[in-house]
């Protein structure tokens, strides 16, 4: 089934029209019924493999950012940690990770979305070997073995308040074998 977030919308709408005698426990309930009915037969989480067979990882790295990779993934994400653990507009942040490399890459892309809302704002594919370099001087290949990043961050000041979610994937490019695949979501 294949759905939008108007239909939700005036969904929404409709039964706020139509139901605007009924009490406010009434009227989420039929929301909650019309939503289900909208939502009837969609398997929100079978899109992601992982997820879906329980052969992921869907693990919590901090309260913005989630490891939703597969167990056999090149890439096993100790941690990441953010100061300030919310980010806020025109502030740093300093991020701190954690990661050990299964297998030797010799080169990797990374496919980064960005969508705000419904909106995408950003979906664009990164050499991560010019990122190593550019960023945290380093260079590929990357041999297996712990690999540690500490970066720096800047917020700009211009971002709209709202939700920004961002879904990072990335493989090895000689056989793309994923390296691993993470969700974030925060509001500034």
């Amino acid at each position: 089934m294949k759905f939008t977030a108007p239909c939700v919308f005036l969904a929404l709408v409709s039964l706020s029209v139509t139901s605007s005698a009924l009490s406010v426990g009434q009227r989420m309930r039929m929301v909650v019924q019309e939503a289900s009915g909208i939502f009837a037969g969609v398997d929100l989480i079978s899109s992601n493999r992982a997820l879906r067979d329980g052969e992921g990882k869907n693990k919590t790295l901090n309260n913005i950012i989630r490891d939703v990779s597969e167990v056999d993934d090149l890439i096993d994400i100790k941690y990441v940690d953010l100061e300030p653990e919310q980010p806020k507009r025109s502030t740093p942040v300093h991020i701190n990770a954690l990661a050990y490399v299964k297998d030797h890459i010799d080169s990797a892309t990374a496919n980064v979305k960005v969508k705000y809302g419904f909106i995408t704002l950003l979906n664009r594919n990164y050499d991560l070997c010019q990122e190593l370099k550019t960023n945290l001087n380093k260079t590929c290949p990357v041999d297996e073995g712990p690999i540690e990043v500490s970066v720096d961050v800047d917020i700009p000041g211009f971002i709209p308040p709202g939700w920004f979610h961002l879904e990072a994937t990335a493989w090895r490019d000689s056989d793309e074998k994923h390296l691993g695949r993470i969700l974030a979501d925060v509001k500034f």
